[in-house]
């Protein structure tokens, strides 16, 4: 079975999708994307993700040649070609600025490259859920304020990869950025959560991380039930004493963390409150739940 990918408007074989080597995308990182996850066709959460892409293609001065409704058609699109409908996917949209001439500020005059990829989604070790994963630190410190390049999906993902590497190297699922005065972030691929007497806490928007579509949902979650969320700065020496402490991301949802670093959490994996808005996630996928 062949595996379809959509560039520019038409669905082609994926051994013959091609973009140009003078993309801005491949030259100079200058591209967006979205990953999203599909249950059995539903596309959890997706007008969110447009939404999402669309300010970030708005703020950073993208020629647009395309709307949401016609991204959101094609997604339909590209996942009825591949078969599937009605199955768990995953689902990552591109958009690059086009190709590359001699300027390198934000010209109008670039047309761009968009492609939309769906694959059959490979869940995550179920071990992870029960056991909770271990997190490690990255040497990578970031700023606590003031770069606006951090709340938008760049394509120039070297700095997460990095991390990434780290986490990998050290047996750890994940590495989180801290300020140099040790305050938390967020994960190279996730939203970063902890637990403390009975209260949520997770990073500001106001600070250098991603403004997660997931992030959103949990909050909502606390909200709706009564469950204390604040957000605010976290600083290293709270979250590694915290008595729970989870992740959030797209495709993994809601991953519980059993150790920071050589720090390993006392209480129970996952805590209660974990588990309670684990519970209440899959419900609200479930709840809206139809496919394509």
């Amino acid at each position: 079975m062949f595996n379809y990918i959509f560039i520019n408007g038409k669905l082609v074989i994926e051994s013959k999708a091609k973009i140009s080597v003078k993309d801005r995308g491949l030259l100079y990182g200058d591209g967006l994307f979205e990953t999203i996850r599909s249950y059995k066709g539903y596309l959890f959460m997706l007008d969110d993700h447009l939404k999402r892409l669309f300010h970030s293609l708005k703020i950073l001065k993208y020629n647009l040649t395309f709307d949401e409704e016609y991204l959101r058609e094609a997604v339909k699109e590209t996942i009825n070609k591949n078969n599937l409908s009605g199955k768990d996917a995953y689902i990552k949209i591109i958009v690059t600025r086009g190709i590359h001439t001699k300027d390198l500020h934000f010209s109008g005059a670039y047309k761009p490259n968009f492609v939309i990829i769906a694959k059959k989604l490979t869940s995550c070790s179920e071990g992870d859920y029960i056991k909770g994963i271990k997190i490690v630190s990255s040497a990578i410190k970031r700023l606590s304020l003031g770069n606006p390049i951090y709340s938008h999906k760049l394509l120039n993902y070297f700095e997460n990869i990095y991390a990434k590497d780290e986490a990998y190297n050290n047996r750890a699922k994940e590495a989180i950025f801290l300020t140099r005065d040790h305050l938390v972030l967020e994960g190279a691929s996730s939203n970063i959560f902890y637990v403390k007497r009975n209260t949520v806490y997770t990073p500001p928007l106001t600070q250098n991380i991603l403004p997660g579509i997931t992030r959103k949902v949990v909050i909502e979650i606390c909200k709706e039930n009564r469950i204390k969320i604040r957000e605010g700065k976290i600083h290293y020496r709270d979250f590694i004493n915290a008595d729970e402490i989870f992740k959030t991301s797209s495709i993994a949802e809601i991953v519980p963390i059993r150790q920071v670093d050589r720090f390993k959490l006392s209480g129970e994996v996952p805590g209660n409150i974990t588990t309670e808005i684990m519970k209440l996630y899959k419900r609200r996928v479930y709840s809206g739940n139809k496919s394509i």
